[in-house]
C-alpha cells in the first residue's frame, strides 16, 4: 500500500478518557474530526493500528465496535477487553490521555434489522458493549429478551449509562450446553417475527445457533451471529 493510498485510509483521533471497568475491560474515548463524516448506525466497528502505521510498516490492527457515538463533540466510545493477552492487550494497558490513535474508516459489521417485533440479545462479555450498542437502538416498542454470560460476575461491566439492562448470568463459558439450557427460562414467551443476535467467541455462537435453529418454538426469523473472541 503506498503512502497515498494510505493517506485516504487512515485517520487519527485523540484518546481522551481511559479507565478500567472490570478486571478484563477498558473504556476509551476517542475524539477526531472524522467522526463528523460518519452516518451513524448500531453495528459500527472501526479498525485501530497497534502503532503508527506511517512508521511502523508492520503496525498490527485490532477492530472493536462501536460502544457509543457522540456527534456533537465527534467521539467514540469503545469497551476493549484483555482476556487474551495479546497485542491488543498489550496496546490498551500502555496507552495514556492525549496519545494520537490511528484507524480506518468504521463500517457496519453486524447491522441492526428494525423489521422484527421481538429481539433476543445473546453473548459473552467480550461482545457487551456491542450488545449494549444494538440494545439502545431497538425502538421502545419493540421487546428485547437477553442473556448475556460469563465465568466471573466481576466480568459484568454497566452501560455507557450506569444501567444494567441485561439479563446476565455466571456460568461455565467452556461449556456451550449449559448456556443452552438458559434460553428457555429467558425466552419463554416469544411474539412473531423475533430476530436473535448471537456474540461471543466462534465455538459458542455455532453451537447456541445450531440450537436455537433445532427449536422452532422460538420462532426466529433470522439468527444474526458474530464471532468476538481475538478481536481485543
Amino acid at each position: 500500500m503506498s503512502s497515498q493510498e494510505k493517506t485516504f485510509e487512515i485517520y487519527t483521533g485523540v484518546i481522551l478518557q481511559k479507565r478500567q471497568i472490570a478486571p478484563h475491560t477498558y473504556h476509551i474515548k476517542i475524539q477526531s474530526a472524522y467522526f463528523s463524516r460518519i452516518k451513524y448506525q448500531a453495528g459500527l466497528a472501526m479498525e485501530v493500528f497497534l502503532s503508527n502505521p506511517y512508521y511502523d510498516p508492520g503496525s498490527v490492527s485490532r477492530t472493536y465496535s462501536f460502544w457509543n457515538f457522540e456527534p456533537v463533540y465527534n467521539t467514540v466510545d469503545l469497551a476493549i477487553n484483555t482476556f487474551s493477552n495479546g497485542k491488543g492487550s498489550d496496546w490498551i494497558k500502555s496507552v495514556q490521555l492525549g496519545d494520537v490513535v490511528f484507524f480506518k474508516p468504521p463500517s457496519v459489521q453486524v447491522p441492526l434489522d428494525e423489521t422484527a417485533d421481538e429481539y433476543l440479545l445473546i453473548g459473552d462479555v467480550t461482545a457487551l458493549s456491542h450488545l449494549y450498542e444494538i440494545h439502545r437502538a431497538i425502538a421502545v416498542s419493540k421487546r428485547v429478551s437477553s442473556l448475556v454470560y460469563s465465568a466471573d460476575s466481576a466480568d459484568f461491566f454497566a452501560d455507557i449509562d450506569n444501567s444494567f439492562p441485561l439479563t446476565s448470568i455466571v456460568v461455565n463459558t467452556l461449556k456451550p450446553e449449559l448456556i443452552a439450557q438458559h434460553l428457555p427460562q429467558c425466552f419463554s414467551q416469544q411474539t412473531p417475527h423475533a430476530i436473535a443476535y448471537v456474540f461471543g467467541d466462534s465455538k459458542t455462537t455455532f453451537f447456541l445457533e445450531s440450537y436455537l435453529k433445532q427449536h422452532p418454538s422460538f420462532n426466529l426469523q433470522k439468527i444474526c451471529v458474530q464471532s468476538f473472541w481475538g478481536k481485543e
